[in-house]
């Protein structure tokens, strides 16, 4: 019942953002949660007339002993909209699957993104994940 639970909260963040926002460009990258390397995939959507918020939903998978599916669902409030240089403060929603386990946590950290042209643009994150499976996660990759 907790498992079904954990699935129904992350699905719900995702089904609201894509109905009240603006969705922007896909990105993948690379990252590192305590140690252990992998990749994700991730899907931005913008609010406000200045889009100074986002809700940013990604997915990716690590390997920590076994491979350990990762979904995040990131809240940032972006300083500066206009400028082609973005500095942000983040908090959001971990779910780690890994194997029969399934744990939760909630992210805070900050990142900031830099355009390289209208289409693509690059970022760095870094955030602390506290909950079932702490840790702290290093990110960067590009937009397209």
């Amino acid at each position: 019942m907790r498992n079904a639970v954990k699935i129904l909260l992350v699905l719900s963040t995702v089904y609201l953002t894509g109905a009240f926002a603006e969705p922007r460009g896909w990105g993948i990258g690379l990252g590192s949660f305590d140690g252990d390397f992998g990749a994700h995939a991730r899907k931005d959507f913008m609010f406000g007339e200045v889009q100074q918020f986002e809700v940013v939903v990604q997915g990716g998978l690590y390997n920590q002993n076994k491979w350990t599916g990762r979904f995040d669902a990131d809240f940032h409030y972006i300083f500066t909209p206009d400028s082609s240089f973005r500095l942000y403060p983040l908090a959001g929603l971990n779910w780690a699957v890994q194997s029969k386990n399934n744990r939760l946590g909630a992210n805070l950290g900050g990142g900031v993104t830099f355009d390289i042209n209208s289409e693509t643009r690059l970022f760095i994150e870094a955030k602390y994940v506290a909950g079932d499976w702490d840790g702290f996660a290093f990110t960067g990759g590009i937009y397209f």
